[in-house]
């Protein structure tokens, strides 16, 4: 039996579960402040690798859903996370998560369309779409445009996403004057000599309603040959002259026979230049002058 007395074995025992106590209490308050800073270096790992989020307004939703993926050149950049209504019902709007490498779209000029299926005499696109999501196609804006966080969707693809196509801001605009559309709709061609050079990008009646301004960009590489006395003729449809040398069958390529389509030429003697937002008459057919023209028009030359 040991020698101590009682008070000092007791208080002995006491001192030692006083110590074993507060060992036990510095434990519990490690472990819950451990995983707090965890989870803050992973929310902070999380919040710094996201991208911008955007507001794209569309006139209809074409089965769009969160979740769905949005792309550029093939590749996903982003992903959208919310489709709703516009308060008014007027619109819908999704909401979209870019990646941090492609914050670059998120500025003033980047286009957005939702891509869905097409098929048509002259257009195959978004096939993938029949059994896949719809998924929302991206086109940069002009570099060095002012960050922009809300944006008005396309209402259809523009013909073509690189440099100079619809929807890019570049190529020369110009405006054609005529009568009547006839079959020319958005993204009927714009050719020169039978080759595409540029696109029909909108349409709409004059501010006196009587005539309809057309609205043309012209590819920028392709955008020396048009002049001040430039002529542009429609060339939709196949159409019959009959004259003294009798019948004649005339007809564009077969893309504008289809779709609709302008055709231009520039005399031999070449004019100046043009800036863009110039206007031209859309004759319905070419004189036989026009189709005779032809000027020698070198990119960056002198002409």
């Amino acid at each position: 039996m040991s020698d101590l007395p009682m008070a000092e074995i007791e208080s002995t025992g006491l001192a030692g579960a006083r110590a074993k106590a507060g060992r036990g209490v510095s434990m519990l308050w490690f472990v819950p402040v451990l995983a707090v800073g965890l989870i803050g270096v992973l929310f902070y790992q999380a919040y710094a690798q996201r991208g911008p989020r955007i507001e794209i307004a569309f006139a209809n939703g074409e089965g769009l859903r969160a979740g769905d993926p949005v792309t550029y050149r093939g590749v996903q950049i982003g992903t959208v996370r919310e489709v709703a209504l516009s308060p008014d019902l007027g619109a819908v709007r999704a909401r979209v998560e870019l990646r941090k490498d492609a914050a670059g779209l998120a500025v003033e000029g980047t286009r957005f369309w939702v891509v869905r299926p097409e098929l048509s005499l002259t257009r195959v696109s978004g096939l993938e779409t029949l059994l896949g999501p719809r998924y929302i196609e991206a086109s940069p804006g002009p570099a060095g445009a002012a960050l922009a966080w809300k944006f008005e969707g396309l209402t259809m693809p523009p013909r073509g996403a690189a440099p100079g196509a619809p929807g890019t801001g570049e190529g020369l605009d110009l405006v054609l004057r005529a009568e009547r559309l006839g079959s020319i709709t958005p993204g009927s061609p714009v050719v020169y000599r039978e080759v595409r050079v540029g696109t029909v990008v909108g349409a709409e009646l004059s501010a006196d309603a009587r005539v309809v301004d057309i609205a043309v960009r012209i590819d920028p590489a392709h955008a020396h040959l048009v002049r001040d006395n430039t002529r542009f003729w429609n060339v939709s449809g196949i159409g019959l002259d009959l004259g003294i040398g009798g019948l004649k069958l005339r007809a564009g390529s077969l893309e504008s026979v289809l779709a609709g389509g302008i055709a231009f030429a520039t005399p031999t003697k070449p004019g100046e230049r043009v800036r863009a937002g110039a206007q031209f008459e859309l004759a319905d057919a070419p004189d036989d002058d026009w189709l005779k023209w032809a000027p020698e028009l070198t990119r960056g030359g002198a002409n």
